[in-house]
């Protein structure tokens, strides 16, 4: 396994970080907990969890199947995103990261975690009063390291700048969307963290299955799913027949390469020098051992021309294109 140092830290990570979504939900804890213990026994070191998954159950099965090789992960998870009706259920307040934490910390079954994220930009709190919560978690010795999740390319720097001040713990590692559909990332955010030394542990790099080319043009959705199962972020993000169309068209690529299309876009985005890990969501063991393989690839020179071709750097599959859970916010939208 070639493991890479996380950003400025010294920690080494696997290049397949092994995400959580689905654990304790559509992935049994019986096939969930045979999924983190086969992945470990490969070498993949890095584990990635948040509060919101599946209900709590992600972390609870997580915490299950590492219970005899704590010292073997390095485990992430995260805090902000909502967790109920209450006003202060969710956010990046002090009041809630904190909660949010020992909450986590109980499910899992473990004193620490090495990575503790803001999943998401709070606008209503201060990026300070947040960072403040984590260094002093960081100081109590129930955090490692400190991340964040789906934020702007200024964002980060302003995080960056907010800790150098304060003297406060600082960001090691950011996670954007990043795949061959959607190659937003590489235009502010990428080097942004390429600038800050920040490391990238990317997310969705099959687009939520598009990807693997299962989904046609025109086409009904196959039986089982995350499009038949009526996915809300699929309908958010990934529900879009011009990514259909790419996937159909980047077959050829892969099959030169002998491999199915989900290894060829799993091994693209990890040909990007500036990531560190591509976070692997498999429902299933064969989905698993499918996105093992993937690390056996060598792309081209004459691949990375092909995508480009077909999605330009830093662009998307859809001129226009935005997820709703992150809009555009450069120009503000009058409601009635």
């Amino acid at each position: 396994m070639d493991y890479r140092n996380l950003g400025w830290a010294g920690i080494k990570v696997s290049p397949l970080c092994l995400g959580t979504m689905m654990f304790g939900g559509p992935a049994s804890e019986e096939d969930s907990i045979r999924m983190i213990h086969r992945a470990n026994d490969d070498g993949i070191n890095f584990l990635d969890c948040a509060n919101i998954y599946t209900g709590g159950e992600s972390e609870r099965v997580t915490g299950k199947a590492i219970r005899d090789r704590r010292d073997q992960v390095i485990l992430a998870t995260k805090g902000v995103q909502p967790i109920g009706q209450g006003p202060n259920d969710r956010g990046g307040s002090r009041v809630q990261l904190i909660r949010a934490l020992e909450e986590s910390l109980q499910r899992l079954g473990t004193d620490y975690v090495d990575i503790y994220y803001l999943h998401a930009y709070d606008y209503d709190t201060s990026l300070e009063e947040s960072l403040g919560a984590l260094n002093d978690l960081v100081t109590q010795g129930k955090v490692r390291y400190i991340g964040c999740s789906n934020y702007y390319g200024y964002q980060i720097a302003d995080g960056m700048g907010v800790s150098a001040r304060r003297g406060w713990a600082k960001f090691v590692v950011a996670q954007p969307l990043y795949n061959i559909c959607n190659r937003d990332a590489e235009l502010e955010v990428l080097p942004a963290c390429k600038a800050h030394n920040v490391g990238v542990v990317s997310y969705s790099p099959l687009a939520r299955g598009v990807l693997t080319g299962k989904y046609k043009p025109g086409e009904p959705f196959p039986e089982g799913s995350r499009a038949a199962r009526d996915d809300p972020r699929m309908k958010q993000a990934e529900l879009r027949e011009e990514s259909f169309v790419v996937a159909q068209e980047l077959v050829p690529i892969a099959q030169r390469h002998g491999r199915p299309l989900s290894q060829f876009a799993l091994a693209w985005a990890l040909a990007n020098p500036i990531i560190t890990s591509l976070i692997i969501g498999p429902r299933t063991m064969a989905q698993y051992e499918d996105n093992l393989q993937a690390l056996d690839i060598e792309v081209t020179p004459q691949d990375e021309a092909e995508v480009d071709a077909l999605v330009p750097r830093g662009w998307r599959s859809t001129p226009g294109f935005t997820d709703v859970a992150y809009p555009v916010r450069g120009r503000p939208v009058e409601t009635a």
